[in-house]
């Protein structure tokens, strides 16, 4: 019984304490090896031949204590021991790390800032490309967009008709459920000062397509789609927050959008962002059948059935377009280019950030390559101690754990740090990001941004840990050459892999420093694009009409020529303007017109042209240069006189090589309309082109300027095809002033015609230019930051591998200088066989640029993406770099003193 006793009492220490039990194997294990040893200087062998014999003879201490605990079994204990194992190796690599200060410091910097860099761009390319659409099912969710072979446009015209809508939601096999809406601005009043906001008009089907239900009461019913109906309103959460402090009660009450009492039914949830963030409200659109509209007014999105492909979908939507056609002329010609809706909303800007994040990559590599460095002098001056543990029987496994131990304590310390850095940089991104980044409201740090960060980091631990495997020598020959004078020789044989980590550096941080040239230079091209108009001392704003105060065209002329009349009044204002539209932000009302006296195209789409509806004098305060005739005056407007200024593509293409002053031309109206006819439109003047769309236009666009008295109004239809609608304007006002000082005035002055109205988007004309090209100026940003990072990183790492070099031929070196050798020849010795390295790393960096230009080309403009002048002034540029942190440990080589150098031998 007592035996039993014992026994038991000693399992139950070896579970519960195997540490124990460890240090007593250990203990019995070396003094059975330290009697061997004994016994081998006892027969004449010195230390190292005795412990080398005994070693072969006892075996590895190591595996003896392994087959130990394999005898222990592979239950708790055993892993308990293991655990016991790791920890221990884990301590002691932190002790290691403490007293190596600043190996840890420069390693743990290094793999932060890089780690931290593809942490960021990671949150953003994850949130705005990767990330599914809030919606159900987001993958079977398509964007109707169309293009026009005869055009030589393959898609664009993301906008669609009534008509088509009904055709599609009647006959479509291949879409499950159909929705179309608009966006527009309009000037929400009540509970609070008169406020601008984006309003959709959408149809009932839009939240059965999205699979999206509201947060607080219902959808619009199919009822309410219906023309006539009681009008109603749902909120996003942003309005509803921010107007109404997020009061449940606002539901059942009435708000006021451009005059029209609405009914608040629901609420969206705080995630629901459609068609585009910032969107404040919607309302039901509505139209039947039998009043289908023919004008392209709408956008659509569609669900996908199950198991139907885009590509299927697009065949089935072109060919109802073709079927529709015989009966709706101005939709000839037209086939689908369907796309998906995340594709549509994530847009161009998608291969922009795959760049970025590519590029952040290879900052990541370029530190790897420092930091592998840094463990190479690491291992390095620690080849003897490696070499005594190998001899007393830690095998590869045992040097795998005691470097992975310190690379997973550096790499994780890294990763903290960096995650810190990445969640600054996530803000900064999102706070200088363009503003047409997709779903910028979304991005931030989760858990999948940490776990990638995790990820990183170990990966980056694993590699660094294989390194000394790599350089494993005999053990005979690290204890040799450990010894004094013989430091040299284990170094040298590792020059060779310092120099390809250097010349990778190279090659990586010139790659990247191509890139960075090529977007500036492209940069620089789109900034000095013309875009038509003078875009300084200007300040502009919209004023939108309420229809229900301003229900005729009349009237919302006049008040617009009041408002004009009253900022005109200010101190400062030389001159002051409006239109329907302003260059650079689209969204204006569009038609194809016709040449009297020539035969009529009834290729309607053949001749489309951008109309703006202006006020007097628009030109003089856009500052556009007027070409032929003259301009619009206050006359015109008063007047109302059928009178309109064109643009130099415009004439380029309804005119070509004729003079197109004094000519007429007509509004196109669909054949068979019982519609009256427009009037005919007289040229008076033809002005400079300006971009419509973007500063990178393929071509100019052909535009009409009209008098405002002859466009649309409220009390117009769109499908008599006047003109845009005047009730929404974009004023301009120059001054001799900064622009931002009449703001305040201008509020005022329209406050005095009516304290109803709003001024929104409130800028400058140059706030307009410089966001045309945001997108471009941003990626710009962010490959010249990573190419400067990879390029110090690169620096520093040629300059560590010229000074260790330098530093281990310290005896070489004064050798030579004993012998009267010049050390302006050392010097230059040791530059050029850093240069060599650097020019070879130039080559592979060159190579690699020229293999990559395409992936950059989309991002370009106006130049090519194997421009020779990049290439040659960033190559020459690093080169100079790369010799300069090669001359400064060549200097310091070059002052070294024989003799000292000789006490060292």
């Amino acid at each position: 019984m007592k035996r039993f006793a014992t026994r038991l009492l000693r399992r139950l220490r070896d579970l519960l304490l195997p540490g124990d039990r460890d240090r007593d194997i250990q203990q019995e294990l070396e003094l059975h090896f330290e009697a061997i040893v004994d016994e081998g200087r006892h027969a004449g062998l010195n230390e190292y031949e005795a412990r080398l014999a005994a070693r072969r003879r006892f075996g590895s201490i190591m595996h003896i204590k392994d087959r130990s605990h394999d005898v222990r079994g592979a239950g708790w204990a055993g892993w308990a021991g293991w655990i016991e194992g790791v920890l221990r190796d884990v301590n002691h690599a932190a002790r290691r790390l403490v007293h190596a200060p600043a190996f840890s410091a420069a390693a743990i910097l290094t793999l932060a800032l890089a780690i931290g860099a593809n942490a960021s761009i990671f949150t953003v390319v994850h949130r705005v490309v990767w990330n599914p659409l809030p919606y159900a099912s987001p993958y079977r969710l398509i964007a109707l967009d169309y293009g026009i072979p005869a055009m030589n446009m393959s898609s664009g015209i993301a906008s669609m008709t009534w008509q088509l809508y009904w055709h599609l939601t009647d006959r479509s096999h291949s879409l499950q459920s159909i929705a179309v809406y608009d966006a527009i601005r309009a000037t929400l009043t009540g509970r609070g000062t008169p406020e601008r906001v984006v309003v959709s008009h959408a149809t009932p089907s839009l939240t059965r397509v999205l699979g999206v239900s509201p947060a607080l009461g219902r959808w619009f019913t199919e009822e309410e789609g219906v023309p006539g109906s009681a009008p109603a309103a749902v909120l996003s959460h942003g309005l509803w927050v921010r107007r109404y402090g997020g009061d449940p009660g606002v539901l059942g009450t009435a708000v006021t959008i451009d005059g029209v009492r609405a009914s608040v039914v629901g609420i969206m949830p705080a995630t629901f962002a459609f068609p585009f963030a910032g969107t404040d409200l919607w309302m039901p659109a509505q139209s039947t059948r039998a009043d289908a509209s023919f004008l392209f007014i709408v956008s659509g999105v569609a669900r996908l059935h199950d198991g139907v492909s885009i590509e299927q979908s697009r065949a089935e939507i072109t060919n109802l377009i073709s079927d529709l056609s015989q009966v709706s002329p101005n939709q000839r010609g037209i086939v689908s280019a369907a796309l998906p809706l995340q594709e549509m909303i994530v847009g161009r800007v998608a291969r922009a950030l795959w760049t970025l994040l590519a590029a952040v990559g290879i900052v990541l590599l370029v530190a790897c390559a420092n930091v592998a460095n840094l463990f190479l002098v690491r291992y390095e001056s620690r080849q003897r101690e490696i070499a005594v543990r190998r001899a007393l029987g830690a095998g590869r496994h045992g040097v795998l754990r005691y470097f992975l131990a310190e690379s997973v304590l550096l790499s994780m310390a890294g990763g903290a740090l960096g995650l810190a850095l990445a969640w600054a940089g996530v803000r900064l991104l999102v706070m200088f990001s363009p503003a047409n980044l997709p779903r910028l409201d979304e991005v931030g740090l989760d858990s999948t941004v940490v776990m990638f960060t995790a990820a990183l980091s170990l990966a980056t631990a694993a590699v660094f840990s294989l390194i000394p495997l790599l350089r494993l020598r005999p053990v005979g020959d690290s204890l040799h050459e450990g010894g004094r004078g013989n430091v040299a020789g284990g170094g040298r044989r590792l020059y060779k892999g310092r120099h390809v980590l250097m010349g990778c550096q190279v090659a990586l941080a010139l790659t990247l420093l191509i890139a960075s040239g090529l977007m500036i230079r492209s940069f620089q091209k789109l900034r000095n694009v013309d875009p038509g108009f003078d875009s300084s001392s200007a300040l502009t704003f919209s004023i939108g009409l309420p229809q229900r105060e301003y229900s005729s065209r009349r009237g919302a002329v006049a008040a617009h020529q009041a408002i004009l009349e009253r900022l005109s009044a200010i101190p400062g204002v030389t001159a002051v303007s409006a239109s329907s539209c302003l260059p650079l932000l689209g969204g204006c009302f569009g038609n194809s017109l016709f040449v009297e006296g020539e035969v009529l195209d009834r290729a309607l789409m053949r001749r489309f042209a951008s109309f703006r509806a202006v006020a007097g004098g628009y030109f003089e305060a856009m500052g556009m240069r007027l070409l032929r005739g003259r301009g619009l005056a206050r006359g015109d407007i008063d007047r109302r006189e059928s009178n309109i200024v064109v643009n130099q593509a415009f004439a380029n293409i309804y005119f070509p090589a004729r003079d197109p002053i004094g000519r007429r031309v007509q509004s196109s109206t669909p054949p068979n309309s019982s519609l009256p006819k427009p009037d005919w439109l007289t040229i008076v003047g033809v002005v400079s082109n300006t971009a419509m769309n973007a500063l990178a236009e393929p071509e100019p666009a052909p535009q009409v300027f009209m008098p405002m008295s002859i466009a649309g109004g409220p009390d117009i239809p769109p499908e008599a095809l006047l003109g845009p609608n005047v009730t929404t304007m974009a004023y301009v006002l120059r001054s001799a002033v900064p622009p931002a000082e009449l703001t305040a005035a201008a509020r005022a002055a329209v406050a005095e015609i009516d304290p109803n109205l709003a001024l929104a988007r409130v800028r400058t004309l140059q706030d307009i230019v410089d966001r045309a090209s945001d997108q471009m100026a941003f990626t710009m940003m962010l490959l010249a930051i990573a190419a400067a990072v990879a390029l110090l990183l690169g620096i520093v790492g040629i300059y560590g591998v010229v000074s260790y070099v330098v530093s281990q031929r310290t005896s070489e070196i004064g050798v030579r200088l004993a012998l009267g050798a010049e050390p302006r020849s050392v010097a230059a010795m040791i530059v050029r066989q850093g240069g060599f390295v650097a020019l070879a790393g130039a080559l592979a960096g060159l190579a690699l640029a020229l293999a990559g230009a395409r992936l950059i080309e989309s991002l370009l403009y106006g130049i090519s993406p194997r421009d020779p002048m990049v290439f040659g002034l960033t190559t020459l540029a690093l080169l100079t770099i790369a010799l300069f942190a090669c001359w400064l440990p060549a200097r310091r080589a070059a002052r070294i003193s024989p003799i000292e150098a000789l006490r060292s031998l």
